[in-house]
Protein backbone atom coordinates (compact mmCIF):
# COMPACT_ATOMS: atom_id res chain seq x y z
CA UNK A 1 0.00 0.00 0.00
CA UNK A 2 3.08 2.38 0.56
CA UNK A 3 3.40 2.52 -2.85
CA UNK A 4 -0.35 2.96 -3.98
CA UNK A 5 -0.10 5.93 -0.96
CA UNK A 6 2.57 7.96 -2.31
CA UNK A 7 1.79 8.11 -5.84
CA UNK A 8 -1.67 9.71 -5.02
CA UNK A 9 -0.31 11.79 -2.36
CA UNK A 10 1.86 12.97 -5.17
CA UNK A 11 -1.54 13.44 -7.28
CA UNK A 12 -2.68 15.30 -4.46
CA UNK A 13 0.37 17.94 -4.78
CA UNK A 14 0.42 18.11 -8.24
CA UNK A 15 -3.37 19.21 -8.44
CA UNK A 16 -3.35 21.47 -5.32
CA UNK A 17 -3.34 25.18 -5.91
CA UNK A 18 -5.71 24.86 -8.79
CA UNK A 19 -8.25 26.16 -7.21
CA UNK A 20 -11.90 25.76 -6.96
CA UNK A 21 -14.59 27.51 -8.68
CA UNK A 22 -16.55 29.34 -5.89
CA UNK A 23 -19.04 27.78 -4.35
CA UNK A 24 -19.63 25.49 -7.42
CA UNK A 25 -19.58 22.07 -6.42
CA UNK A 26 -17.15 19.64 -6.38
CA UNK A 27 -17.86 17.08 -9.54
CA UNK A 28 -18.66 13.91 -8.93
CA UNK A 29 -15.48 11.17 -9.76
CA UNK A 30 -16.94 9.10 -12.97
CA UNK A 31 -18.78 5.80 -12.30
CA UNK A 32 -17.29 2.77 -13.60
CA UNK A 33 -20.16 0.99 -14.38
CA UNK A 34 -22.01 3.84 -16.57
CA UNK A 35 -24.14 2.92 -19.26
CA UNK A 36 -21.98 2.25 -22.49
CA UNK A 37 -22.75 4.44 -25.49
CA UNK A 38 -24.81 3.50 -28.43
CA UNK A 39 -21.85 3.49 -30.71
CA UNK A 40 -19.60 1.77 -28.19
CA UNK A 41 -21.70 -1.37 -28.10
CA UNK A 42 -22.07 -1.24 -32.13
CA UNK A 43 -18.04 -2.15 -31.82
CA UNK A 44 -18.55 -4.53 -29.29
CA UNK A 45 -21.23 -6.28 -31.18
CA UNK A 46 -18.57 -6.60 -34.47
CA UNK A 47 -15.56 -8.04 -33.19
CA UNK A 48 -12.82 -7.53 -30.16
CA UNK A 49 -10.40 -5.78 -32.61
CA UNK A 50 -13.59 -2.89 -33.70
CA UNK A 51 -14.17 -2.26 -29.82
CA UNK A 52 -10.74 -2.10 -28.67
CA UNK A 53 -10.83 1.29 -31.23
CA UNK A 54 -12.45 2.90 -28.95
CA UNK A 55 -12.27 0.69 -25.75
CA UNK A 56 -14.29 -1.47 -23.59
CA UNK A 57 -14.89 -2.22 -20.10
CA UNK A 58 -13.16 -4.89 -18.24
CA UNK A 59 -11.29 -5.66 -15.04
CA UNK A 60 -7.01 -5.78 -14.75
CA UNK A 61 -8.04 -10.17 -13.64
CA UNK A 62 -9.16 -10.23 -17.30
CA UNK A 63 -5.37 -8.95 -18.44
CA UNK A 64 -2.31 -10.93 -19.24
CA UNK A 65 0.68 -8.46 -17.90
CA UNK A 66 4.11 -8.13 -19.17
CA UNK A 67 6.81 -6.19 -17.54
CA UNK A 68 6.18 -3.25 -20.29
CA UNK A 69 2.48 -3.27 -20.68
CA UNK A 70 -0.79 -5.60 -20.52
CA UNK A 71 -2.45 -7.98 -23.19
CA UNK A 72 -6.26 -8.87 -23.53
CA UNK A 73 -6.65 -11.52 -25.83
CA UNK A 74 -3.54 -11.06 -27.94
CA UNK A 75 -3.53 -7.36 -28.36
CA UNK A 76 -1.48 -5.03 -26.83
CA UNK A 77 -3.90 -2.64 -24.60
CA UNK A 78 -3.81 0.91 -22.92
CA UNK A 79 -5.44 0.95 -19.44
CA UNK A 80 -7.49 3.93 -19.14
CA UNK A 81 -10.56 5.53 -17.44
CA UNK A 82 -9.57 3.78 -14.03
CA UNK A 83 -12.20 5.12 -10.83
CA UNK A 84 -9.84 4.44 -7.74
CA UNK A 85 -13.00 4.31 -5.01
CA UNK A 86 -10.56 4.11 -2.14
CA UNK A 87 -9.14 7.33 -3.00
CA UNK A 88 -11.63 10.36 -1.14
CA UNK A 89 -10.37 13.39 -2.91
CA UNK A 90 -12.59 13.41 -5.83
CA UNK A 91 -10.18 16.09 -7.74
CA UNK A 92 -7.26 13.39 -7.47
CA UNK A 93 -9.82 10.36 -8.58
CA UNK A 94 -10.86 12.51 -11.24
CA UNK A 95 -7.34 13.28 -12.63
CA UNK A 96 -6.17 9.52 -11.97
CA UNK A 97 -9.29 8.85 -14.34
CA UNK A 98 -8.34 10.55 -17.07
CA UNK A 99 -4.68 9.19 -17.50
CA UNK A 100 -3.61 6.60 -19.59
CA UNK A 101 -1.45 3.71 -18.33
CA UNK A 102 1.10 1.81 -19.68
CA UNK A 103 2.35 -0.57 -16.77
CA UNK A 104 1.53 -1.24 -13.74
CA UNK A 105 2.85 2.11 -12.04
CA UNK A 106 0.97 1.95 -8.52
CA UNK A 107 -0.99 -0.38 -6.34
CA UNK A 108 -4.22 0.92 -7.61
CA UNK A 109 -3.49 -1.43 -10.90
CA UNK A 110 -2.51 -4.39 -9.36
CA UNK A 111 -6.03 -4.98 -7.75
CA UNK A 112 -7.31 -8.03 -10.24
CA UNK A 113 -11.08 -7.03 -9.62
CA UNK A 114 -10.33 -3.09 -10.47
CA UNK A 115 -12.34 -2.37 -13.10
CA UNK A 116 -11.10 -0.51 -15.65
CA UNK A 117 -11.45 0.38 -19.38
CA UNK A 118 -8.63 -0.71 -22.32
CA UNK A 119 -7.65 0.14 -26.09
CA UNK A 120 -5.69 0.45 -28.99
CA UNK A 121 -6.07 3.58 -30.50
CA UNK A 122 -5.50 7.04 -28.45
CA UNK A 123 -6.95 9.10 -30.53
CA UNK A 124 -10.15 7.20 -30.44
CA UNK A 125 -10.76 6.21 -26.60
CA UNK A 126 -13.90 6.49 -25.12
CA UNK A 127 -15.67 6.18 -21.86
CA UNK A 128 -18.37 6.98 -19.77
CA UNK A 129 -17.81 9.79 -17.88
CA UNK A 130 -14.44 10.66 -19.58
CA UNK A 131 -14.77 14.48 -20.53
CA UNK A 132 -11.31 15.22 -22.13
CA UNK A 133 -8.93 12.95 -24.20
CA UNK A 134 -6.69 10.91 -21.70
CA UNK A 135 -3.30 12.10 -21.57
CA UNK A 136 -0.13 10.20 -20.34
CA UNK A 137 0.21 9.07 -17.22
CA UNK A 138 4.01 10.15 -16.28
CA UNK A 139 4.60 7.67 -13.57
CA UNK A 140 4.27 5.38 -16.28
CA UNK A 141 6.56 6.77 -18.45
CA UNK A 142 9.19 6.91 -15.81
CA UNK A 143 8.55 3.15 -15.20
CA UNK A 144 9.30 2.62 -18.57
CA UNK A 145 11.83 5.02 -19.87
CA UNK A 146 9.68 6.25 -22.78
CA UNK A 147 11.90 7.92 -24.76
CA UNK A 148 14.67 8.46 -21.94
CA UNK A 149 11.81 10.02 -20.45
CA UNK A 150 13.90 9.59 -17.18
CA UNK A 151 17.01 11.36 -17.52
CA UNK A 152 14.73 14.78 -19.45
CA UNK A 153 14.42 18.18 -17.81
CA UNK A 154 10.90 19.19 -16.85
CA UNK A 155 10.40 21.31 -20.84
CA UNK A 156 10.88 17.79 -22.46
CA UNK A 157 9.17 15.33 -20.15
CA UNK A 158 5.97 17.41 -21.29
CA UNK A 159 6.91 17.02 -24.65
CA UNK A 160 7.20 13.53 -24.83
CA UNK A 161 4.29 13.35 -22.65
CA UNK A 162 2.20 14.87 -25.06
CA UNK A 163 3.93 13.48 -28.16
CA UNK A 164 3.26 9.99 -26.61
CA UNK A 165 2.96 6.85 -29.41
CA UNK A 166 1.02 3.49 -28.27
CA UNK A 167 2.87 2.19 -31.39
CA UNK A 168 6.30 3.48 -30.28
CA UNK A 169 5.69 1.88 -26.88
CA UNK A 170 4.91 -1.52 -28.37
CA UNK A 171 7.46 -1.69 -30.87
CA UNK A 172 10.02 -1.33 -28.33
CA UNK A 173 8.66 -4.29 -26.26
CA UNK A 174 7.72 -6.28 -29.23
CA UNK A 175 8.96 -9.40 -27.63
CA UNK A 176 6.90 -8.88 -24.49
CA UNK A 177 3.75 -9.05 -26.24
CA UNK A 178 4.42 -11.22 -29.30
CA UNK A 179 5.70 -14.81 -30.28
CA UNK A 180 9.42 -14.23 -30.11
CA UNK A 181 11.77 -15.08 -33.25
CA UNK A 182 9.18 -14.45 -35.95
CA UNK A 183 8.60 -11.14 -37.68
CA UNK A 184 4.67 -10.30 -36.90
CA UNK A 185 2.40 -6.96 -37.83
CA UNK A 186 -0.44 -5.66 -35.92
CA UNK A 187 -2.15 -2.26 -36.04
CA UNK A 188 -5.49 -1.36 -33.76
CA UNK A 189 -8.57 -2.89 -35.19
CA UNK A 190 -6.45 -6.03 -36.68
CA UNK A 191 -5.14 -9.46 -35.28
CA UNK A 192 -1.71 -9.86 -34.74
CA UNK A 193 -0.25 -12.22 -37.68
CA UNK A 194 2.95 -13.73 -38.89
CA UNK A 195 4.18 -12.03 -41.66
CA UNK A 196 4.79 -14.87 -43.59
CA UNK A 197 1.47 -15.99 -42.97
CA UNK A 198 -0.02 -12.77 -45.22
CA UNK A 199 0.01 -14.02 -48.56
CA UNK A 200 2.76 -16.84 -48.21
CA UNK A 201 2.73 -17.32 -51.92
CA UNK A 202 4.36 -13.87 -52.86
CA UNK A 203 7.72 -13.16 -54.14
CA UNK A 204 10.71 -13.76 -51.70
CA UNK A 205 12.81 -11.11 -53.66
CA UNK A 206 13.24 -7.97 -55.35
CA UNK A 207 14.42 -4.56 -54.68
CA UNK A 208 12.86 -2.41 -52.35
CA UNK A 209 11.08 0.66 -53.62
CA UNK A 210 12.09 2.98 -50.24
CA UNK A 211 16.08 2.06 -50.28
CA UNK A 212 16.19 0.45 -54.06
CA UNK A 213 18.09 -2.58 -51.49
CA UNK A 214 18.11 -5.57 -54.16
CA UNK A 215 17.00 -8.10 -51.39
CA UNK A 216 18.28 -11.63 -51.39
CA UNK A 217 16.35 -14.79 -52.17
CA UNK A 218 15.20 -16.79 -49.32
CA UNK A 219 16.11 -14.44 -46.87
CA UNK A 220 13.03 -13.46 -44.90
CA UNK A 221 14.01 -10.01 -45.61
CA UNK A 222 11.48 -9.01 -48.53
CA UNK A 223 8.01 -7.35 -47.96
CA UNK A 224 6.13 -7.62 -51.52
CA UNK A 225 3.56 -5.26 -51.94
CA UNK A 226 0.64 -8.06 -52.05
CA UNK A 227 1.77 -8.65 -48.29
CA UNK A 228 2.35 -4.78 -48.00
CA UNK A 229 -1.20 -4.16 -49.00
CA UNK A 230 -1.91 -5.44 -45.37
CA UNK A 231 0.85 -3.52 -43.44
CA UNK A 232 -0.60 0.21 -45.66
CA UNK A 233 2.29 -0.27 -48.06
CA UNK A 234 1.89 0.33 -51.72
CA UNK A 235 5.24 -0.72 -52.87
CA UNK A 236 7.68 -3.37 -52.57
CA UNK A 237 9.85 -3.22 -49.86
CA UNK A 238 12.54 -4.69 -47.93
CA UNK A 239 12.07 -5.48 -44.19
CA UNK A 240 13.62 -2.77 -42.70
CA UNK A 241 11.92 -0.10 -45.03
CA UNK A 242 8.61 -1.89 -43.91
CA UNK A 243 9.45 -1.51 -40.04
CA UNK A 244 9.50 1.86 -40.77
CA UNK A 245 6.42 2.55 -43.33
CA UNK A 246 4.15 0.15 -41.78
CA UNK A 247 0.33 1.75 -40.60
CA UNK A 248 1.12 -0.35 -37.47
CA UNK A 249 3.55 -2.14 -36.04
CA UNK A 250 5.99 -4.52 -37.83
CA UNK A 251 8.13 -6.40 -35.44
CA UNK A 252 11.38 -8.18 -36.37
CA UNK A 253 13.61 -10.41 -34.46
CA UNK A 254 16.41 -8.99 -32.87
CA UNK A 255 19.29 -11.42 -34.60
CA UNK A 256 17.46 -11.11 -38.07
CA UNK A 257 16.63 -7.69 -38.35
CA UNK A 258 20.35 -6.84 -37.14
CA UNK A 259 21.57 -9.08 -39.86
CA UNK A 260 19.29 -7.44 -42.94
CA UNK A 261 20.81 -4.13 -41.58
CA UNK A 262 24.25 -5.08 -42.01
CA UNK A 263 24.29 -6.97 -45.13
CA UNK A 264 22.01 -3.97 -47.01
CA UNK A 265 24.98 -1.48 -45.33
CA UNK A 266 27.37 -3.50 -46.92
CA UNK A 267 25.61 -3.77 -50.30
CA UNK A 268 24.87 -0.10 -50.59
CA UNK A 269 28.48 0.59 -49.30
CA UNK A 270 29.96 -1.64 -52.15
CA UNK A 271 27.29 -0.15 -54.41
CA UNK A 272 28.53 3.46 -53.76
CA UNK A 273 32.12 2.40 -54.04
CA UNK A 274 31.73 1.47 -57.37
CA UNK A 275 29.79 3.86 -58.91
CA UNK A 276 31.61 7.22 -60.77
CA UNK A 277 30.80 9.41 -57.42
CA UNK A 278 32.21 6.61 -55.05
CA UNK A 279 34.80 8.48 -53.80
CA UNK A 280 32.28 11.16 -51.96
CA UNK A 281 31.13 9.25 -48.85
CA UNK A 282 28.06 10.34 -47.19
CA UNK A 283 28.93 12.59 -43.90
CA UNK A 284 28.15 10.87 -40.63
CA UNK A 285 25.17 11.64 -39.46
CA UNK A 286 22.46 10.07 -37.14
CA UNK A 287 19.75 10.70 -39.43
CA UNK A 288 21.86 7.93 -41.25
CA UNK A 289 21.80 5.97 -38.41
CA UNK A 290 18.44 5.50 -37.96
CA UNK A 291 18.05 5.35 -41.28
CA UNK A 292 20.09 1.83 -41.39
CA UNK A 293 19.35 0.30 -38.24
CA UNK A 294 16.41 -1.59 -36.71
CA UNK A 295 13.57 0.22 -35.08
CA UNK A 296 14.59 -1.81 -31.69
CA UNK A 297 17.93 0.24 -31.87
CA UNK A 298 16.13 3.73 -32.30
CA UNK A 299 15.89 4.16 -28.64
CA UNK A 300 19.31 4.34 -27.93
CA UNK A 301 20.06 6.50 -31.03
CA UNK A 302 17.87 8.67 -29.33
CA UNK A 303 19.30 9.36 -26.36
CA UNK A 304 23.49 9.51 -27.98
CA UNK A 305 22.04 11.90 -30.44
CA UNK A 306 21.91 14.29 -27.36
CA UNK A 307 25.37 13.95 -25.90
CA UNK A 308 27.30 12.45 -29.04
CA UNK A 309 28.12 12.79 -32.54
CA UNK A 310 27.33 10.58 -35.05
CA UNK A 311 29.50 7.37 -34.94
CA UNK A 312 30.81 4.77 -37.63
CA UNK A 313 28.06 1.62 -38.58
CA UNK A 314 29.20 -1.47 -38.19
CA UNK A 315 33.01 -1.22 -37.38
CA UNK A 316 35.27 -3.73 -38.28
CA UNK A 317 38.86 -4.93 -36.80
CA UNK A 318 41.42 -6.46 -39.22
CA UNK A 319 41.99 -9.93 -38.39
CA UNK A 320 38.98 -10.01 -35.80
CA UNK A 321 35.52 -11.83 -36.45
CA UNK A 322 33.31 -9.09 -34.35
CA UNK A 323 31.73 -6.11 -35.70
CA UNK A 324 30.66 -2.93 -33.33
CA UNK A 325 27.46 -1.72 -34.47
CA UNK A 326 27.91 1.66 -33.68
CA UNK A 327 31.57 3.39 -32.96
CA UNK A 328 33.56 6.14 -31.83
CA UNK A 329 37.32 5.57 -33.20
CA UNK A 330 38.33 8.74 -32.33
CA UNK A 331 37.24 7.48 -28.50
CA UNK A 332 37.87 3.60 -29.21
CA UNK A 333 34.17 3.18 -27.71
CA UNK A 334 31.88 1.03 -29.36
CA UNK A 335 28.47 -0.87 -29.32
CA UNK A 336 28.10 -4.52 -29.44
CA UNK A 337 25.00 -6.12 -29.69
CA UNK A 338 25.59 -8.84 -27.18
CA UNK A 339 28.17 -9.32 -24.53
CA UNK A 340 29.25 -12.50 -26.51
CA UNK A 341 30.58 -9.90 -29.48
CA UNK A 342 32.91 -8.29 -27.05
CA UNK A 343 35.53 -11.87 -27.22
CA UNK A 344 35.75 -11.46 -31.06
CA UNK A 345 37.01 -7.63 -30.90
CA UNK A 346 40.19 -6.49 -30.23
CA UNK A 347 41.38 -5.19 -26.48
CA UNK A 348 42.15 -1.58 -26.03
CA UNK A 349 38.41 -0.63 -26.66
CA UNK A 350 35.77 -0.21 -24.64
CA UNK A 351 33.09 -2.19 -25.85
CA UNK A 352 29.05 -2.06 -24.39
CA UNK A 353 26.05 -3.72 -25.25
CA UNK A 354 23.07 -1.51 -25.92
CA UNK A 355 21.13 -2.58 -22.76
CA UNK A 356 24.46 -1.87 -20.55
CA UNK A 357 24.23 1.73 -22.32
CA UNK A 358 20.51 2.31 -21.93
CA UNK A 359 20.89 0.78 -18.41
CA UNK A 360 23.69 3.37 -17.65
CA UNK A 361 21.35 6.36 -19.20
CA UNK A 362 18.47 5.40 -16.88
Amino acid sequence: MGRFSRHFEALTQAISGMGSSGDTAVAEAPAAKAAVPEEVNAAQDSSIEQALLKGMEVTLGDLDQTEHGWLYRGHPVMVYAVDVAAVDDLQVRKEFFHRVHLASCCGALEASDQVVWIGTAREALSAPGLESAPHACEYCLAKVNHRGYRGLGPRDRKRVADAFNFHWHVSQYAQEFFTAGAAHFWAPGKQARALDQIEPDAADSGTCGFCEWQVPAESGWFVPVQRGTELGISTDACVLCAQQQAMGVLTLPDDSALAASQVRYADQESAQASSPEGEAQEERSWTQVRRQLPLSWHPLCEQLERNLSAPVLFQRFTGYEGVAILAWPEHRRGIVASAEERELLPEGWDFWTMQDVLGSLS
